[in-house]
């Protein structure tokens, strides 16, 4: 085979093994009412599958790297790829909601693993002409899944049928493709020796951060269901988070090889850029996953409708992560980074006042505001990890990258159940104001009982009819009140960047 086709077709399968990975939460959250539904649960519920993946998600970001020096990247990259699509028959098998959490762990570890993985196997085989490009697809299929990842959910399951194999076509479906992808990239790849490193592992460290990290994440799963500070199970879980995080420090500050160097909290750029990637994408992925499901459970969208709005977001996002790295050194990191989190407060907050009832050229405000957030999702990424590692050796700055996404893929995982937390309280608050105005006396109460009683429906009907349409309103309502919160916390992130250093 000629050396360019191959080398063509290698960033290809590539370039569709990174989307795959990256898929496996846009083009799912698409789909989780439906999920949760058939497997017995609340729609509450839904943000643990998302949350418990991406806990395994940031925990093999942080192991990807070790694994690989120490079996070789060929046969990490095969292994993983093998396990991530037994993990997803095993999902679309499971009839028990918690097998399913453990399938979607698992299938989070392996993805995390595949996508540093995949990109350092293919970086090496090939020159030095030639290795921007894998770096520069793994930034395109990082913001993919925000904007055509859930049309590719929503579609396929609308495609298929929802009575044929509902959402498990998914995962079988990426089962599938990840078998043929793999045996393809096995055919592509030359056969050269790999330099095998033993280290110590640090297990230590790793089972302390995983108690606390699962800990964690199961506090922030239960908000929706249960009492943050009365709740006995919520109390213990606090207690083990403290616990292990003390123990997790006193452990990695001892050890020679530690699974997280501490010590680049240390640096100014690298805690300020790390804290703002974290805090910025809690707040911009907890947004988009709470409208594009709530639209469906509230608003009963199919989910190809719902996702259909994230599309234009594609329009400017995809092509500022191809085209901005070439002026990376031309530009300040730290005002890229401001104008990223002001530009997206002004949207967020502009998006809170937002009329539903198409008073004010509603039509267009979703798209247009869709728009924005793309070219703020171009420049996300690149501006903030490239002012994290700003001042670094080439060896921390590969530690500091590891981290920092990771610190993002947790982020994450907090993010829906959190921001879905926040919107509940707000729901019963402004249902209770809307309770307190529409008493005994008031007057539209009384026109309104009378209209139903003219047409001969009884006073029950009426108000189980108001108290709908009150919940409705009450949810419109909160999801404005979460939009401005947001806004503001980006307003605070753009000052808090501009504490960082300019170093290149």
């Amino acid at each position: 085979m000629n050396k360019t086709i191959k080398t063509f077709l290698l960033f290809t399968l590539y370039f569709l093994l990174q989307c795959l990975c990256f898929f496996q939460s846009g083009s799912y959250t698409d789909i989780i009412p439906y999920a949760t539904a058939e497997l017995g649960q609340s729609q509450s519920h839904g943000s643990w599958t998302n949350g418990f993946f991406f806990l395994g998600q940031s925990l093999g970001l942080l192991i990807a790297t070790q694994i690989s020096l120490q079996y070789g990247r060929k046969k990490t990259v095969f292994f993983f790829s093998f396990l991530l699509a037994a993990s997803s028959l095993f999902c679309a098998l499971s009839l028990n909601f918690y097998l399913f959490l453990v399938g979607r762990t698992i299938q989070g570890m392996c993805c995390g693993i595949l996508i540093l993985g995949s990109q350092s196997l293919v970086f090496e085989q090939n020159p030095d002409p030639w290795r921007l490009i894998p770096l520069m697809l793994g930034a395109v299929a990082s913001v993919l899944p925000f904007t055509i990842g859930p049309m590719i959910g929503g579609y396929g399951k609308e495609l298929i049928g929802r009575e044929a194999m509902s959402w498990k076509y998914w995962f079988v479906l990426s089962a599938a493709s990840l078998l043929i992808l793999s045996f393809l990239l096995h055919l592509c790849l030359e056969d050269t020796e790999e330099r095998i490193e033993k280290r110590p592992w640090d297990w230590r460290g790793l089972i302390l951060l995983s108690i606390m990290l699962g800990s964690l994440q199961m506090i922030f799963n239960m908000g929706d269901d249960y009492e943050w500070f009365i709740s006995p199970i919520i109390d213990f879980l606090f207690f083990l988070v403290v616990v292990s995080f003390v123990c997790f420090i006193y452990v990695e500050t001892a050890t020679k090889e530690p699974l997280v160097r501490i010590d680049l909290f240390l640096r100014k750029n690298f805690l300020i850029g790390s804290f703002s990637l974290a805090v910025g994408f809690l707040l911009f992925y907890g947004l988009w996953t709470t409208l594009l499901v709530r639209l469906q459970n509230q608003s009963s969208f199919p989910p190809h409708l719902a996702a259909i709005l994230f599309v234009s977001m594609a329009v400017f996002s995809t092509p500022i992560v191809i085209w901005f790295p070439r002026f990376l050194g031309k530009i300040s990191l730290r005002l890229s980074s401001f104008v990223v989190f002001f530009l997206l407060g002004v949207v967020y907050c502009w998006m809170g006042y937002f009329d539903f009832y198409q008073k004010r050229w509603f039509w267009m405000q979703p798209s247009f505001s869709f728009l924005l957030q793309g070219i703020s999702l171009g420049l996300f990424f690149l501006s903030l990890t490239n002012l994290i590692i700003s001042g670094l050796s080439p060896k921390n700055q590969l530690r500091a990258v590891e981290l920092s996404s990771s610190l993002r893929i947790l982020a994450q995982g907090w993010a829906s159940p959190l921001i879905g937390t926040l919107i509940y309280h707000r729901i019963v608050y402004h249902k209770m104001r809307l309770d307190e105005w529409l008493d005994g006396g008031n007057l539209f109460l009384t026109d309104f009982f009378l209209r139903f009683k003219e047409q001969g429906l009884s006073k029950e009907i009426a108000i189980r009819l108001l108290d709908q349409s009150a919940i409705a309103h009450a949810f419109v309502l909160s999801l404005n009140d979460a939009f401005r919160l947001c806004g503001v916390g980006f307003f605070i992130l753009s000052g808090i960047i501009l504490l960082a250093k300019e170093k290149r």
